[in-house]
């Protein structure tokens, strides 16, 4: 096996795990020459209390050879949830993406040929695709409002750090864990930790969202503790830089 792929689910629609072996075997014929021994499948449910039974679970153990389900009752937060899944990766390189692969599967495999290639850290860039024009009002500002604070406030080498889709190797492995915020902004917090650490190399990917995707709203509850988590981002923001060699 060379890559993980972390996945993980919160109350997934019904019949998902059918929809997802279809696409998990797309994207090993399509994008790595068939190889069903190429990806070792991260499956994290955080919490749901609906659709991820031991149906669903068997179903999807006898589709994919490789497979690990990470599962626990609470819904503790995407941030949570991803760092129990890169806990339980077993390769030198990961990515994650969101089960309904919302950018598409040939960016999973363009993720992976960075890391080779030298990356420590690919993220999803939104910003010159179809992704702001299809946000619905309220959470297009808030996402164009995080970029321009990422930009000019954090001082990050990629301005926008929410995509949901990430790739690491070692070296971001190890930053990654060191994330805190349960929530959506822990993409942000990780993105800051890596630009700390001198001799990281962090790259950008262009992504578009697939037609198919629906995007929702922010309710207030969570802007509220978004807003409590990027406070505590803007506390990191003077974390002294350490060498790449010396993280891990």
């Amino acid at each position: 096996m060379k890559l993980d792929l972390i996945i993980p689910l919160y109350n997934p629609a019904s019949g998902w795990e059918i929809k997802f072996v279809s696409k998990f075997g797309e994207l090993v014929d399509r994008y790595f020459a068939g190889n069903k021994d190429f990806i070792n499948l991260v499956l994290v449910n955080d919490g749901s209390p609906r659709n991820f039974t031991d149906k669903e679970i068997n179903y999807l153990k006898e589709q994919i050879p490789h497979i690990i389900i990470v599962n626990y009752q609470e819904n503790k937060g995407k941030g949570y949830a991803l760092r129990q899944g890169v806990q339980s990766s077993v390769t030198d390189y990961c990515v994650y993406s969101d089960y309904d692969f919302p950018f598409g599967l040939d960016i999973i495999h363009s993720m992976y040929e960075e890391l080779v290639n030298g990356a420590d850290v690919v993220t999803g860039s939104r910003l010159t695709g179809n992704y702001f024009g299809s946000l619905p009002f309220k959470r297009k500002l808030v996402s164009r409002g995080l970029v321009i604070f990422n930009k000019y406030f954090l001082s990050l080498p990629v301005y926008d750090t929410q995509a949901g889709i990430k790739g690491f190797n070692k070296y971001g492995k190890a930053m990654f864990l060191k994330t805190t915020i349960n929530r959506f902004l822990f993409d942000m917090e990780f993105v800051l930790l890596s630009s700390r650490v001198k001799g990281m190399v962090i790259k950008p990917l262009d992504v578009r969202i697939t037609v198919d995707t629906v995007l929702s709203d922010f309710g207030i509850k969570v802007l509220k503790q978004e807003f409590t988590n990027l406070l505590q981002i803007v506390f990191k923001k003077r974390i002294v830089g350490q060498r790449k060699e010396d993280i891990i």
